[in-house]
């Protein structure tokens, strides 16, 4: 089956605001409500629906950098497959969906991620994909960096 990432139309915001990680997950990924909320706040962040076929199964946001000090970076702030789905190739293929939107948007030099130093499913996927921990947030999270 194939994977799509997708604007979030009204129709879908339900399927997207119901979608469950596991327990271990939720201390370090705030709802896709909060999330969403968060975005429309914001001109510079995308939220996509990650699609599997015909069934939404995950949810990203990114944002490009507002002020002149970071107009050329970009953060995903969040990336999220349904516990259901999780281990089944599906977040493979919705990163390098959502790195190739990115590099389309030309806007970018770089592309930073953060997450649990324990979650090693994200390490691992985050590397595969060249991301180089270079850091730590406040909150103890890793900060990783992609060149683009």
């Amino acid at each position: 089956m194939e994977v799509r990432l997708r604007e979030i139309a009204y129709e879908h915001f339900h399927a997207v605001i119901d979608l469950e990680i596991e327990k271990e997950q939720e201390l370090n990924l705030p709802s896709n409500l909060y999330s969403i909320a968060e975005a429309s706040f914001s001109p510079s962040c995308f939220t996509r629906a990650i699609w599997f076929g015909e069934k939404i199964v995950g949810f990203l946001m990114y944002r490009f950098g507002e002020d002149a000090d970071d107009q050329h970076e970009c953060i995903i702030w969040r990336f999220m497959i349904d516990r259901q789905y999780q281990n089944k190739g599906i977040g493979n293929a919705a990163m390098a969906l959502l790195l190739q939107e990115i590099k389309e948007n030309g806007r970018c030099r770089s592309v930073e991620i953060y997450y649990d130093n324990n979650n090693v499913a994200a390490r691992k996927l985050y590397t595969g994909y060249g991301f180089i921990p270079t850091g730590t947030r406040d909150d103890g999270d890793v900060i990783a960096v992609l060149a683009v």
